[in-house]
């Protein structure tokens, strides 16, 4: 504590130690809770009729977990709930250390939880992280702590205005209803990823917004209030597109749309809507702009890591082909439940 406290601003470095904490539960809640999807997806293909693998039956993810009877099994399912508790947690933490300190200061850190999945994937499967793993988390952790530092420095934390707040409130109204239609259409496993990471991003600028106001006793103006009731559609919204996502690709890129494209939508909801950032030097924003992409590429390569992967299924409903097994089995998850 005192070594943050050393190199942040006042009153910044408890906020950083709870998105920390957050991304450690980050990590392991999503962890958990891919590992009950893929049991339940298993263990209801091997009972599945021949019939079930009509086509018809991939469109919306028909009887995989994005499906209303899938999520009704998962919400039985000790595993999956323990990794949502691990989540709320999570989020308990991150909405605190945001309203201590701006977007670009903490959402940046929950990229911490991707390098996290991948030692505990390599710990699942019982193999050895490879050099380039290795090189990849570090890489990662180098790059956003350059990121977060250089920011410190230029970030401005301060209240929204209620006009900034009015904004934000539309956003997240419209990106939930963006999002209800892409659950229920049938786009891909990276269309999924990428709305949920945005809209989870716009999620963590409301939070932001209503924590800081209330922290600061500056009372709430009825746009702030807005933006809290859109919080919770939002949330929702943007879970299920993750549930989605699990049932129809890898959990690395799933982990990767909420550690990245969540602090990239939050930190530009941040400096375009909310002006947390006052005038940067070239030096510095060639220095951000380095380190961002530092991050990006340790991310890619992380995704691309074997460890903590899954082969995307060729239907949300039937993915109990060998070699889908085969990959579940590496990660750690039991082939018979």
């Amino acid at each position: 504590m005192s070594l943050l406290s050393g190199l942040l601003p006042a009153g910044h470095a408890l906020a950083v130690l709870l998105a920390l904490t957050g991304a450690v539960l980050l990590a392991l809640g999503t962890h958990a809770q891919h590992a009950a999807v893929t049991r339940s997806e298993l263990a209801r293909s091997k009972v599945a009729k021949p019939e079930a693998a009509r086509p018809e039956e991939g469109r919306s993810g028909a009887a995989g977990s994005g499906h209303p009877a899938g999520m009704r099994r998962l919400l039985r399912t000790p595993l999956w709930l323990l990794g949502g508790a691990l989540i709320v947690l999570e989020t308990v933490s991150n909405v605190i250390a945001l309203g201590l300190a701006p977007i670009a200061l903490i959402q940046p850190l929950g990229t911490a939880s991707l390098a996290l999945a991948v030692l505990l994937g390599a710990r699942a499967s019982h193999s050895p992280l490879t050099r380039e793993a290795v090189f990849a988390v570090l890489l990662t952790a180098g790059s956003v702590a350059a990121f977060v530092s250089i920011s410190a420095q230029h970030v401005e934390h301060s209240p929204a205005s209620p006009d900034a707040a009015g904004v934000l409130a539309a956003l997240l109204i419209a990106g939930s209803f963006a999002g209800v239609l892409l659950a229920r259409s049938r786009a891909g496993h990276l269309a999924r990823v990428a709305a949920a990471g945005i809209l989870f991003g716009c999620v963590a600028s409301g939070a932001h917004v209503a924590a800081a106001r209330f922290l600061a006793g500056e009372g709430l103006p009825l746009p702030v209030w807005i933006v809290i009731a859109a919080l919770a559609p939002a949330s929702a919204v943007g879970v299920w597109l993750v549930q989605t996502a699990y049932a129809s690709g890898s959990a690395a890129t799933v982990l990767a749309g909420l550690t990245v494209i969540d602090p990239i939508a939050a930190v530009t909801v941040g400096t375009l809507v909310l002006g947390e950032y006052g005038t940067l030097p070239a030096s510095s924003l060639a220095l951000l702009a380095v380190s961002a992409a530092g991050a990006l590429w340790g991310v890619r390569l992380l995704v691309g890591h074997r460890h903590g992967t899954l082969q995307a299924p060729r239907s949300p409903a039937v993915s109990a082909s060998a070699d889908t097994m085969g990959d579940a089995h590496r990660e750690g998850v039991p082939l018979h439940p």
